[in-house]
């Protein structure tokens, strides 16, 4: 029980100092009252701290105490308990339910692997080049483990170094709440209010499990939250150069999070292709364009985008793992262009039914061209992996229906094709090149199908009891 106590001590103090982060970053005239983006704010500037720290210090009891302690400091300096007071018993609660987490008996399967090497060596060495020769693991950096880095404090030690994942999930809890509860008098958007309570309800039961989290889950649960964001944006009525700076930071913190995470993920700034457009009157104006290039959020976006790929080089000699275009092999600590090569058609083929520990398909090459795939990932993944979850996702939408479902018509106009397009694009792509769950395909195919319901259940809903019906639900 002493044990305990102790690591539910050191589980606030660092919420409390990612949330100070958070403040960090705000304007003098901005007055966020989300705990959850503020939470996404506090983790990017640790994970950018951790980069920049890495190449001159060690990540050890000093280096840590210090940010954590300079995280404390920030919050206090600045946290008015008057702008959160509304939603405090909700936050408690969900505090309490997530420290769960950080009790599990069994860490991720990869944990030992080289999760937890890759985090140990932060902690012990700086500047480091050339890891990815140890094994194919230390090639493909994730932010979460230098997240987890800061995490090795004095009294705990190690066994906080598993937890970065839990505090993605419990930011991310923290703004969906907030977006279901904001308004009671049901006068906002009840199209986002539906789509938020879809992938709460998604993220706490598919994901629920965080010992199946890695570096994947992560990645995966704030998908929802910038699918949340950008929808939000694109039916504010209010298309002015302040809305749009609001949604823009927002947008950049998240999108950044989920590229760190897994460097693929860069295919997602495809979203911003649209939803630039969609503001295009407001970035006509040259003033406010030259406004939003030096905006201190597209400078802390641009610096950490450039920080993934110099890792990512450093540690393999290659931009983007495993993209051998990207690659340079005529440094000392390089994978060979050739392994490159076989390390990404071996995810290929992994991703598309081609090989697990017990088989292996005979022809790898001609397996993975075209569809020459798509008969055996039916047999073996597709059923039951896919056919379960989509059985699952259609549970939680029928659900939805008959809880919330009414007779009476509400017209109003909703706006998701310029989300909608690029996430079917999304779609195409990752059922053609890695039709695996893991890979994206959790929230792709999430959203495909609770977006449209969120715009139908928002435009036939029984008003009676709402808040009250959806408190039972999420409960």
């Amino acid at each position: 029980m002493h044990n305990i106590l102790i690591l539910f001590f050191f589980y606030l103090i660092i919420l409390i100092s990612t949330l100070g982060f958070g403040f960090l970053i705000n304007s003098k005239n901005e007055k966020e009252t989300s705990l959850g983006i503020l939470g996404l704010k506090g983790i990017f500037i640790l994970i950018l701290l951790s980069y920049v720290t890495n190449f001159f210090v060690q990540h050890n009891f000093i280096h840590n105490s210090a940010i954590i302690l300079a995280g404390l400091y920030l919050f206090a300096s600045n946290f008015k308990i008057k702008n959160y007071l509304n939603n405090y018993k909700l936050i408690f609660i969900l505090v309490l339910i997530s420290f769960l987490g950080i009790l599990i008996y069994k860490n991720h399967d990869d944990f030992f692997y080289y999760h937890f090497g890759y985090t140990l060596s932060l902690v012990n060495f700086t500047k480091l080049i050339g890891i990815g020769n140890f094994e194919h693991g230390f090639r493909t950096p994730s932010s979460i483990f230098y997240l987890n880095s800061l995490f090795y404090l004095p009294v705990i030690k190690y066994f906080m170094m598993h937890s970065g994942a839990i505090f993605f999930m419990v930011f991310s809890n923290f703004f969906l709440l907030e977006k279901i509860f904001i308004s009671k008098k049901l006068n906002k958007n009840l199209f986002i209010v539906f789509l938020s309570i879809l992938s709460f309800i998604f993220i706490n039961t598919v994901f629920s499990r965080i010992s199946e989290h890695g570096t994947d889950r992560s990645a995966l649960i704030l998908i929802f939250i910038f699918a949340v964001i950008i929808l939000e944006s694109l039916n504010n009525k209010n298309h002015n150069f302040e809305n749009f700076k609001y949604y823009y930071n927002q947008i950049l913190i998240v999108l950044f999070l989920i590229i760190s995470l897994k460097v693929f993920y860069l295919i997602y700034l495809i979203f911003l292709i649209p939803w630039l457009y969609n503001y295009r009157k407001v970035l006509i104006n040259f003033n406010n364009l030259r406004r939003i290039l030096f905006n201190k959020f597209t400078l802390f976006f641009s610096c950490g985008l450039i920080l993934i790929i110099i890792t990512s080089f450093f540690n393999s000699g290659c931009l983007i793992y495993p993209a051998s275009f990207t690659c340079l092999d005529n440094f000392s600590w390089s994978i060979q262009i050739s392994e490159v090569k076989a390390m990404n058609g071996w995810y290929e083929l992994w991703s598309k039914a081609g090989a697990s520990p017990t088989y292996r398909v005979e022809n790898p090459q001609f397996y993975i061209q075209n569809f020459n795939w798509l008969n055996n990932w039916f047999t073996n993944y597709f059923f039951n992996k896919v056919s379960d979850f989509l059985l699952v996702l259609l549970f939680i939408l029928i659900v939805i229906f008959f809880v919330f479902k009414g007779k009476q018509k509400i017209k109003t106009k909703i706006s998701y094709k310029l989300f909608y397009i690029p996430l079917l694009i999304l779609f195409i792509e990752w059922f053609y090149n890695h039709p695996a769950l893991r890979y994206g395909g959790f929230s792709v195919l999430a959203l495909l199908l609770f977006v449209p319901f969120s715009s139908f259940i928002s435009k036939n809903f029984r008003k009676k009891n709402i808040y009250k019906k959806t408190k039972i639900l999420l409960l």
